[in-house]
């Protein structure tokens, strides 16, 4: 089991770590190609709606897979042939828009295959105990990574072509792939149970609503989610206000971005260290209170380390509420569905984001950053004081 294990949160760091380059790299490759904020918004978008209309045949096909390592290899290989078509046209430079956004949408499309393969492995693999822990650990792989990448392409951008970071993720998939072959899968000779949900593959809500049937404790939270998710969807757009418009300072931008990433990670270390001890509802209570906290810290304070010590108590939030769902449904969902409704629920939760993109940076340019950073946080810390006073979140899902 250690084995396994080191194998999953090492692959998980390099794959994130090079994951991190490329998502980096499309950005900067776009912006100065194009030259025109449209195209960066284009390129979100079409890489928004597939993540959403996919999630549920992608957790589908995941859980129709009798053996999960050959098919983990398999969808690494064909993420690194996706990254190898973008290296190609940046290569060759083909300044082909739609072409780019093809490309981009079949790296992000095999790439997605990982994370429900990892969440069901993480349950044929280990006892329920720790998967508490587990997802802890993975949590931290993942936002070390993309810490660690970050600062290294901030760094190197300057002094490395574009295509030499498309290709660090290109070896970044090799070797994960050489690592994925040590993983210790038990071949389950035993038929499989019955499936407890029914429907099309393409039906994510139908599946999500079955879940809550069965489990209805759940249905506050994804409440709680889309809700919090409408203030969380635009961080960047918080980071840049204070930057240029409090502190009159871009550079500052990169600072509350990183300070973001060291919260998130400081989170996952945390909910590690306090898995045994704290329960799973009391998590995310925690997060609903420390949330509208950390927003009018880092909104309000007059001073730049008071910003970002509020932007490091948000990061550290998030980890407690994600990792805490994650478990729930890795504990209430069979293993032969999990994949399915797992990706189902994520999927519904994301769709509050568009409404937080698209919505809050109007109200900011029409009353400012900081009154608006005030009224949202007294209205969030008002709704989670009321969802916690009315034990909206209960101890049922801690079973």
């Amino acid at each position: 089991m250690v084995t396994n294990k080191n194998i999953i949160l090492v692959s998980q760091f390099i794959n994130d770590f090079g994951s991190g380059f490329s998502r980096v790299a499309l950005i900067i490759l776009i912006t100065t190609w194009f030259h025109a904020a449209i195209y960066v918004g284009i390129y979100s978008f079409c890489l928004f709606v597939p993540g959403i209309i996919l999630a549920a045949p992608i957790g589908h096909f995941v859980d129709q897979q009798a053996r999960l390592k050959p098919f983990l290899l398999k969808t690494s290989l064909a993420a690194a042939v996706a990254v190898l078509l973008i290296l190609g046209l940046v290569g060759l430079r083909v300044k082909n828009f739609p072409l780019l956004i093809v490309s981009a949408i079949l790296y992000d499309t095999c790439s997605s295959f990982y994370g429900p393969i990892i969440t069901k492995l993480t349950v044929r693999l280990f006892d329920a105990t720790v998967y508490s822990r587990l997802n802890a650990a993975i949590s931290t792989a993942m936002m070390s990574a993309n810490l660690l990448s970050g600062v290294l392409v901030t760094a190197l951008m300057t002094i490395l072509p574009l295509a030499t970071l498309f290709l660090a993720d290109f070896l970044s998939y090799l070797i994960v792939f050489c690592l994925l072959l040590g993983i210790h899968e038990n071949i389950v000779s035993t038929p499989a149970a019955p499936s407890q949900f029914t429907g099309s593959a393409w039906n994510g809500f139908g599946y999500v609503r079955q879940l809550f049937h069965q489990f209805p404790a759940l249905v506050p939270v994804l409440m709680t989610a889309l809700l919090f998710n409408i203030l969380l969807a635009p961080n960047d757009v918080y980071f840049t206000q204070l930057a240029t418009m409090v502190f009159h300072n871009a550079k500052t931008t990169g600072l509350m971005t990183s300070a973001f990433s060291v919260g998130f990670l400081l989170g996952s270390l945390l909910y590690r260290w306090l898995a045994k001890t704290v329960q799973l509802h009391t998590f995310i209570q925690l997060s609903l209170i420390e949330i509208p906290i950390a927003f009018f810290m880092f909104g309000e304070s007059r001073w730049l380390l008071g910003s970002l010590f509020g932007v490091i108590l948000l990061g550290s939030a998030l980890p407690f509420f994600n990792i805490s769902n994650k478990t729930i449904l890795q504990k209430q969902v069979p293993e032969e569905d999990l994949a399915t409704v797992s990706n189902s629920y994520y999927a519904l939760i994301n769709l509050s984001q568009p409404i937080g993109l698209l919505g809050i940076p109007l109200i900011i340019d029409a009353v400012g950053m900081r009154p608006f950073t005030l009224l949202a946080s007294i209205t969030y810390l008002a709704i989670a004081g009321v969802i916690i006073a009315t034990k909206k979140i209960s101890p049922a899902l801690d079973r």
